[in-house]
C-alpha cells in the first residue's frame, strides 16, 4: 500500500472501532439519548455516527487484510522521542476520552458543563472530542513513522 494509505486506514479502522464501541455502550446503558447529538462541535446523531463508525472501521479493514494480508504491522525496537512521545500523548488522550464517555453515559446531562473549575472553556463533550481527535493524529503519526521507517 502507499506511504500514506495504509497508516490512514490503520487509523480509520481503530478510530471507527473506538466510536463504534462508544455508540454500542449508549445504546446498551443509555437508549433513551441515541437520537441526541454527539457533542455541540459534532452535531451527528449517535446512532448515526455509530452506523458511520463502524462502516468507516470495516471499509479500512477489509482492503487492509486483503492486500496486507494483516490489519496491523509492528516495528520491533527501540523509540525513538518522537515516537515515545505520539505513543504517550495518544496514550493519555485515549484514557481521557474513555473517562469522558463513561462519563456522559453515567450522567450525561453534565456533557456541556465545563471540563474543570480552573477554566470556563472546553466543555466535557468538547474535550472528548478534541481528545478522540488528538487520539487519532497521534495513531497516524506512528503509523507514518512505522511505514516510513520499517
Amino acid at each position: 500500500m502507499r506511504t500514506l494509505c495504509r497508516p490512514a486506514a490503520e487509523t480509520l479502522m481503530v478510530a471507527g472501532l473506538l466510536g463504534w464501541a462508544y455508540v454500542a455502550l449508549v445504546a446498551v446503558l443509555r437508549p433513551d439519548v441515541l437520537s441526541t447529538p454527539v457533542s455541540t462541535v459534532l452535531p451527528i446523531r449517535r446512532d448515526t455516527f455509530g452506523a458511520l463508525s463502524l462502516a468507516v472501521s470495516f471499509g479500512c479493514a477489509y482492503p487492509l487484510r486483503a492486500r496486507t494480508g494483516t490489519f496491523w504491522t509492528r516495528r520491533a525496537g527501540r523509540p525513538d522521542a518522537a515516537e515515545a512521545a505520539l505513543a504517550a500523548v495518544g496514550g493519555y488522550a485515549f484514557l481521557v476520552w474513555v473517562y469522558l464517555c463513561l462519563n456522559n453515559l453515567i450522567h450525561p446531562w453534565t456533557t456541556g458543563y465545563r471540563l474543570t473549575h480552573f477554566l470556563a472553556h472546553p466543555s466535557e463533550g468538547t474535550t472528548a472530542v478534541l481528545c478522540f481527535v488528538l487520539l487519532s493524529g497521534c495513531l497516524f503519526g506512528l503509523r507514518v513513522r512505522k511505514t516510513r521507517h520499517g
